[in-house]
């Protein structure tokens, strides 16, 4: 498996927020929210990098395969970053808490004031996390993948689970013992999940960043080709431009990305409107 080199998502401050590429446009490895826990007057927001939309999405730094193997699967459960945590105060970020399992097992800290990592024993036991173990059965990536006794059979093999708590835990001693929580905060602002919807939603008014409706009133099904081969309406571009500009600015899930749009809406949204949403936040004309 290829090296991954870890990119930081882009921070956008100043009323913008947290994107899935760096500044340069490059991708980074996509991840969604798992958890938020008050540490002192900080809050540790726990994080966890998907297989699913990385190593089968040409657009991340962890592509390895459309239809990636078994083996490839099993190598990129066990070596690509797994969970990672972002310490904020008052919504700025002091630190990242990176748990790393290649080249070696440790902790990689990046004080996000002056970007200086700086790396620290973790005493995990070899295994596979228990994120990383609950995503491979549920996406069925082997159909007899199974989970008893914090033990995952997959691939033929037994792995070991490295629970959430296990992790938790040791990222609160380390935060604890190194007085990361004392340490001076970034510039960097990092959203609520909130205020991240708010945001595209009022970007989705008329006029906003996030409008792409408002141009083609009228005309919403006149055809156009999108590239060869492909024709679509011009209310199916314009779905699956904010489906894509959802991902582009950080929104989670595509889950995440239907309740949005569906507020927007002020109703259920129709299969056909999920289904060019889906599309673009999977950049699936893209590939």
């Amino acid at each position: 498996m290829k090296k991954v080199t870890i990119t930081i998502l882009t921070i956008l401050t100043l009323g913008q927020l947290f994107g899935q590429t760096d500044k340069n446009g490059n991708p980074v490895l996509n991840s969604v929210t798992i958890n938020e826990k008050s540490v002192g007057d900080c809050l540790l927001i726990s994080n966890y990098y998907t297989l699913k939309n990385n190593i089968e999405n040409s657009a991340s730094s962890a592509f390895i395969s459309e239809n990636p193997t078994l083996g490839q699967i099993e190598e990129a459960a066990i070596n690509l970053p797994s969970d990672f945590f972002i310490l904020t105060k008052k919504d700025k970020i002091i630190v990242m808490i990176i748990p790393q399992n290649d080249p070696k097992r440790e902790f990689m800290v990046i004080d996000m004031a002056n970007n200086k990592q700086t790396r620290f024993p973790c005493n995990f036991s070899a295994g596979i996390t228990e994120n990383r173990a609950n995503e491979i059965v549920k996406e069925n990536y082997d159909s007899t993948a199974v989970i008893e006794n914090d033990i995952l059979a997959f691939n033929n093999k037994k792995f070991q689970i490295i629970t959430n708590k296990e992790i938790e835990v040791a990222v609160l001693d380390l935060i604890k013992k190194e007085n990361l929580d004392k340490k001076k905060p970034s510039k960097i602002t990092l959203v609520s999940k909130n205020k991240l919807q708010e945001y595209i939603l009022s970007e989705t008014k008329e006029g906003g960043k996030f409008d792409f409706f408002t141009e083609i009133k009228g005309k919403e099904y006149d055809g156009i080709q999108v590239k060869p081969g492909l024709f679509a309406t011009k209310l199916s571009i314009a779905l699956y431009k904010w489906g894509h500009a959802c991902f582009d600015i950080g929104v989670n899930t595509v889950e995440d990305v239907y309740e949005i749009f569906s507020k927007y809406k002020g109703r259920p949204l129709n299969d056909r409107e999920k289904g060019y949403l889906k599309r673009g936040f999977y950049k699936e004309w893209e590939k």
